[in-house]
């Protein structure tokens, strides 16, 4: 519960058109996999945390994933990480929060020319009740087939995960359920609309406005690197004070930062 497991991008039933902008992008997007509750996602994998890009094949709503038809494409929930989804539900509910019950996933994936069933077990928060985001909980228990090396080495540069940008109707209080939400958490900034949530490795940035997650903000080991890799893509970007923004909100639905890791 105090660092970044994975955040999640809705792409509802265009996942085919958000790898191959993410790949223009300059990210390395790994093999398509299936969940047991008939969705389907792919991972972009970083050092510690990964993007997952979670959708449905054309026409096909999963009926156990009602959330991905019904809501917005765009970033759609922020996923903590839990060595243990039982006691993370009982810690939850200890805070007085209302977690679901803890439910267990898999999806097979090709590795190697081998199948093998990446794992995991996750509870979720309701999808309100964090303004702005919805929080997951999940405890990898094949980690091993998520973080691989072949899958972390984007062109871009890009090694983590590090803001997220979130509208909500009242920053200041929306903070402390964040902090409920999570540990090793704490508010660095609040005020004049505005608060900012630090977790060890990643910050929360709230203003105020129609609840959202607007912007995700990645780390790169090279801005000039990543610059041309965008170029050649033919992604359209601007440049202010050392920061890199890429509007994607035609194509996947929300915008894009890159910044120096």
């Amino acid at each position: 519960m105090n660092r970044i497991d994975h955040i999640v991008i809705n792409t509802r039933d265009r996942t085919d058109q958000a790898v191959t902008f993410f790949e223009r992008m300059g990210f390395i997007v790994a093999p398509r996999g299936h969940h047991t509750l008939g969705s389907l996602n792919h991972t972009v994998v970083f050092q510690h945390d990964y993007l997952e890009l979670l959708g449905y094949p054309p026409g096909k709503p999963p009926e156990k994933r009602p959330e991905l038809s019904q809501r917005p494409a765009g970033l759609l929930a922020t996923v903590l990480d839990a060595d243990d989804a039982d006691r993370v539900r009982a810690l939850l509910q200890e805070r007085g929060l209302a977690p679901r019950p803890v439910s267990d996933f898999s999806r097979p994936v090709e590795l190697d020319g081998k199948s093998a069933d990446v794992a995991f077990r996750v509870t979720r928060l309701e999808p309100d009740a964090v303004p702005g985001s919805w929080f997951y909980y999940c405890q990898h228990l094949t980690p091993e087939l998520v973080w691989r090396a072949e899958w972390q080495g984007h062109a871009n540069g890009v090694t983590a995960m590090t803001r997220l940008a979130i509208e909500v109707a009242d920053p200041v209080a929306a903070a402390p359920i964040y902090l409920r939400a999570m540990e090793g958490a704490e508010t660095v900034e609040a005020g004049a609309g505005a608060c900012v949530i630090r977790l060890p490795s990643f910050e929360f940035t709230l203003t105020a406005g129609t609840p959202g997650m607007r912007k995700l903000t990645f780390g790169t080991t090279s801005l000039d690197r990543c610059i041309a890799v965008l170029k050649r893509g033919g992604i359209a970007h601007e440049i202010n004070n050392k920061l890199i923004t890429v509007d994607a909100q035609t194509e996947i639905g929300c915008i894009f930062e890159f910044e120096a890791a």
